[in-house]
Order: C-alpha cells, then sequence, then structure tokens
C-alpha cells in the first residue's frame, strides 16, 4: 500500500488508521504547490491523500479510512456491528461536515489564503458557528472514546478536527482538551504526525 501525503493535512488521518491497524506502507510526498506532473496527486483535483492498493486508487479519506477498517481491520476500529458501525459513521458525518466545515473554512481565511483573499466576514461566521456546534458536544467525563468502549476511526477524524479547532483558538472546553490529549498520547498517532510531515 502507498500513500500520497501532504505535511499537515488530512493525509495524517490515513497514516493514523494504517499506524493504528500495525500494517505496512509506503508513502508518496506531493508537492500541492507545484507545476510538475511527477510532484502531483493522481487525486482528479490533485488533492492528498490517495491510497494505492492491489492496483487501485481509492480517492477521499473517509472513504479511505472506511476501506482499510473493513479489510485490514479487526472489527474495533471500524466495527463490523450494525449498531456499533453506526456509532461510528454517526461521528464520523458530524466530524466532517457540522464540525470540519466551519473550521476549515475558519482555518483556510485566518492562516492559508493569501492576504488579500481573507475575509473578515467569513472569519466572523464561522467562528460563530463552529463555536455553536463545539458547544452543542455532550462528553462525559467517564467517557474515553467518542463512539463507544473502543478506539475508532471515529476518534481519528474527530479529534483531528478538533486539534485544528484549537489552532484556531476556538472554545474547546477541558474535556474536550483533555479528549485530543489522550488521542495524542497514542503510539500510532505519534508515527504517523512524524511520517505524514516528510517531505520527501
Amino acid at each position: 500500500m502507498n500513500v500520497y501525503t501532504f505535511p499537515k493535512s488530512r493525509s495524517l488521518r490515513v497514516l493514523w488508521t494504517l499506524e493504528e491497524l500495525k500494517l505496512d506502507y509506503t508513502t508518496s510526498p506531493v508537492a500541492l504547490f507545484s507545476t510538475e506532473p511527477a510532484a502531483s496527486s493522481p487525486h482528479p483535483l490533485h488533492k492528498v491523500p490517495v491510497l494505492e492498493d492491489e492496483g487501485s486508487l481509492i480517492f477521499e479519506t473517509a472513504a479511505i479510512c472506511q476501506y482499510l477498517g473493513e479489510k485490514k481491520g479487526d472489527g474495533k476500529l471500524y466495527p463490523t456491528d450494525a449498531l456499533q458501525k453506526a456509532k461510528v459513521n454517526e461521528w464520523l458525518s458530524f466530524s466532517l461536515t457540522d464540525l470540519e466545515s466551519p473550521v476549515w473554512y475558519l482555518l483556510k481565511h485566518k492562516f492559508l489564503l493569501p492576504e488579500a483573499l481573507r475575509s473578515p466576514a467569513v472569519i466572523e461566521t464561522t467562528f460563530r458557528d463552529a463555536s455553536k456546534t463545539l458547544d452543542a458536544i455532550r462528553f462525559s467525563a467517564e467517557q474515553e472514546w467518542i463512539a463507544g468502549e473502543h478506539f475508532t476511526l471515529a476518534d481519528i477524524f474527530f479529534s483531528h478536527t478538533l486539534m485544528w479547532a484549537q489552532l484556531c483558538a476556538l472554545p474547546v472546553n477541558d474535556k474536550l482538551t483533555r479528549y485530543v490529549a489522550r488521542c495524542q498520547r497514542r503510539e500510532a498517532f505519534s508515527k504517523a504526525l512524524e511520517r505524514n510531515n516528510r517531505t520527501a
């Protein structure tokens, strides 16, 4: 298996999944802003991540991680039980839509876009929307992982989006802050972060 990656991007989620599953893989760092074809991703929009496995290309982060969980997992990272899987999918969907959508636009307009393209109005709106979403999350002090008793794909996606929220100085409460720290202490996270940030 080979993964096309870029530092500080969503490709971290795929490498984290691979590390949790203890799978062998290689990476192909992509120069996203280069015009050289050899440095680009095979994604139709030249984005990352992309997974190559047994002659097939798989695009989009959630699809890649669900594929890995179903094909290579032990049923814990991505459950086989219908109800448990629904709970994981519930939080995957929440992380990718309700939470990541405003956080990503906030991140772009605060840090990633050229100064001339940043919009104070977008920053204000997305900060408000993301804050409202964060305030609605109920996470008990006794709850270790977001979708059940085991660490799952939901934790990878949810905690990574919360890391972006922290970078944007959004109001991530103490319980969620401790949850993010718990996820970051996992050995698989550290290994994935190191490999994802390689540029060659």
